[in-house]
Parts: C-alpha cells; structure tokens; sequence
C-alpha cells in the first residue's frame, strides 16, 4: 500500500512514521488485489489530535477521521475504521461476484432438459 503523509502544525517524526507503517501492515491484507493509495493527514490543534485517512481502492473512497488527546491512539483508531470499512467493502465485493451463476451449472442443466 501506497501512502502520504502531511502535517499541520506539526513535524511527522520517525517515531509516529514507524507507528503508522506498523498499523497499515495490519490492514493491509485487505487491500490485496488492486493496489490501494491513502493520504493521512495529522495535525494537533487546542491539545487534540486529529488524525484523518482517505483511501482510494477499488474505485471506491474510505475515509476516517478520529480526534484524540493522543497521536498515536488517534492513528491506530483512524486505521481500524478504514480496516472494517475495508472488510466490509470487500465482502460486498465478493458477495456481489458469488451472486452470478457459474457457466458449469448453465450447462449441466441444459444437458437435462434437451
């Protein structure tokens, strides 16, 4: 998974880059298939910690976005979002595929009628 990060009124450091990088990796055998790109946006205003993800996957748009009075639980609650978002897009996805009637049931029955 692709991603960018930005922030506002603050430097994103190595440690809250690593943080971020270890709860995508939990996510991120949702979006196999098609490759997905976010772009996270923190930022810290009146001692609140906003964290706000928007991924692309699927021709699809997830989007989270948590307020916390802590960075790191902020991101890791923003992640969890997309991930059920994710799970659940993609049971959708599969349930909709599942729907269809497969060639080999069509034919067997055209055998038995004929």
């Amino acid at each position: 998974m692709k991603y960018d990060i930005t922030g506002r009124h603050l430097d994103v450091t190595p440690a809250i880059r690593a943080h971020l990088e270890a709860q995508l990796a939990k996510v991120e055998e949702t979006f196999e298939g098609k490759p997905a790109h976010a772009h996270v946006v923190i930022e810290v205003e009146r001692g609140r910690s906003r964290s706000e993800m928007t991924v692309k996957w699927h021709n699809e748009v997830l989007t989270a976005d948590t307020v916390d009075a802590d960075m790191y639980n902020s991101i890791s609650s923003t992640v969890d979002k997309i991930g059920k978002q994710a799970r659940k897009l993609k049971d959708k996805i599969i349930d909709k595929s599942h729907k269809a009637a497969k060639v080999t049931t069509l034919s067997a029955k055209e055998d038995g009628n004929g």
